[in-house]
């Protein structure tokens, strides 16, 4: 099984796909855990798990505000097709979370996608980590990347 470890403010959720669905609805943009996906980067997500058969287990905050039915509701909500399988625990540092994870399941490949890194590289090897620029998140070279990570 492949897993994606998945942030979502700055690789889901970016300043552009705010301001897009905030001009698109006609509303203000909401709280930050209630934002919504670019459209882009949730396209690129389906493609992901859709290629590689890759499982989502969410690290981000988002996850302290919503339990994983609620989560895997609210991306169903916004179009995404994939499984979401869990959550990471919590730990000092994001880095650990994935640790704990990956310790207490049987996969065979990861990848984790984040727009703030330095609390993950000192724990898991900087080949199955890959930063994205929070302006951009998960665009086409980080699909790239991640394909090259999981294929």
């Amino acid at each position: 099984m492949n897993i994606v470890f998945l942030d979502i403010d700055g690789v889901l959720r970016t300043h552009e796909s705010d301001c897009f669905w905030s001009q698109k609805l006609g509303e203000p943009i909401p709280e930050l855990h209630k934002r919504h996906f670019s459209p882009d980067a949730l396209e690129n997500l389906n493609y992901i798990t859709l290629l590689t058969g890759a499982k989502i287990v969410i690290t981000s905050t988002w996850r302290l505000f919503y339990t994983l039915t609620e989560l895997k509701s609210l991306f169903r909500s916004r179009g995404f097709r994939g499984d979401i399988i869990g959550i990471t625990g919590a730990c000092d540092t994001r880095g650990e979370e994935i640790v704990e994870w990956l310790n207490e399941h049987r996969i065979d490949n990861f990848v984790v996608i984040d727009d703030n890194i330095k609390d993950i590289v000192n724990r898991i090897p900087f080949v199955k980590v890959i930063k994205c620029d929070p302006l951009k998140g998960l665009n086409d070279e980080v699909f790239d990347r991640v394909i090259g990570i999981l294929a």
